[in-house]
């Protein structure tokens, strides 16, 4: 049984709270997210695949399809702004080679992914899940 419009809008209430909770089956899997500190004054939305997290998920190096489903994707640049700044800079005012001037700005522009367990935003963490699973059945809100 699909989740109707409404039961959306009930679990976004939901975890928009204090203290809310959510268990969803979506695509075989059981998800229980709840309200927790991500941090000592943040509130997220913690994301618990058949009752656990695992740190491996964290930088999904087997590519595994559980993060990029369920958790939130970070990407980072791999150098500072300061940096990446000169680099752009450095590689138009001398005189290289356009093969160099490309591995430059490449390097300029390298960044990396990790997910994060958590989300922070309750529209997102539901839009999310809905783009990402095919079934998705409503097991229990607030329990």
């Amino acid at each position: 049984m699909a989740v109707s419009k409404e039961q959306w809008e009930e679990i976004e209430k939901q975890l928009s709270g204090s203290w809310g909770r959510v268990e969803l089956v979506c695509d075989g899997y059981k998800i229980n997210a709840a309200i927790v500190n991500v941090s000592p004054l943040k509130l997220g939305i913690a994301v618990y695949v058949d009752g656990v997290t695992l740190g491996e998920w964290i930088f999904n190096e087997e590519k595994s399809e559980i993060p990029l489903k369920f958790h939130q994707e970070k990407k980072r640049f791999a150098f500072k702004g300061k940096y990446r700044d000169w680099l752009l800079k450095a590689s138009k005012n001398r005189v290289w080679t356009k093969e160099e001037r490309a591995k430059y700005a490449a390097d300029a522009a390298r960044t990396h992914s990790h997910w994060l367990p958590y989300w922070t935003n309750p529209t997102s963490f539901c839009r999310h899940i809905r783009k990402t699973c095919t079934s998705i059945e409503l097991v229990k809100i607030g329990y």
